[in-house]
């Protein structure tokens, strides 16, 4: 194993630790909500009198309401009795438009409890190319709900559709990138076409 993957895995184990003892109560939270009616998607209950303890952004504890070690920086928010629930996922839409602008899409988004969001790149790339995908993809970045991509073949019904559509060799750094999920929406029976159309979407 390389260096740093020994480094990864330590640290991996450090922070799961971190969490245990936090779960434990051996470890104050960062934050507790308290006296909350949690949602559980699986069962589909709302269950009274829960709380969640939070360390270092990631959730260690969910369960009943009882007194936790707290630091004193630890924040601690009455729910006052309303639902908790896991941030929804959006797993497909077009966030990138013409129409509007992504902090537009956040802004109306967030108080729909979703956080995050699997966006499709093709509007801007159809008329600009790889630009049009490089360009939106920078603005998602930073914002409050993470998001992530699909890559926009650029596929067309005829070649001239696709004069637009960046090589293969110029989509590969973006495939690489964490936040990019894979291929988007694609005319699937151009996978059958003969020739280069057909060649490039096989490819990629």
């Amino acid at each position: 194993m390389s260096g740093f993957a020994t480094n990864f895995a330590s640290d991996e184990l450090k922070k799961r630790k971190i969490l245990s003892d936090v779960a434990l109560g051996n470890v104050p939270p960062d934050t507790i909500v308290t006296n909350g009616t949690l949602f559980n998607v699986f069962t589909r209950e709302f269950i009274k009198d829960q709380s969640i303890w939070v360390k270092d952004g990631v959730i260690a504890y969910v369960g009943p309401d009882h007194d936790p070690a707290k630091g004193e920086d630890t924040v601690v928010i009455d729910a006052d009795g309303m639902v908790l629930l896991p941030g929804l996922i959006e797993g497909h839409t077009h966030a990138v438009s013409n129409r509007y602008g992504i902090e537009e899409f956040v802004k109306h988004l967030i108080p729909t409890g979703v956080t995050t969001v699997v966006t499709e790149t093709i509007e801007l790339a159809t008329f600009v190319g790889k630009d049009g995908i490089e360009y939106p993809v920078k603005g998602l970045m930073g914002q409050p709900i993470r998001f992530y991509y699909t890559l926009a073949p650029l596929c067309g019904l005829t070649p001239s559709e696709e004069i637009k559509a960046p090589t293969n060799e110029e989509l590969l750094p973006l495939l690489k990138d964490p936040k990019c999920l894979g291929i988007g929406e694609i005319y699937w029976s151009n996978l059958f076409l003969e020739g280069k159309q057909g060649e490039r979407v096989r490819e990629l």
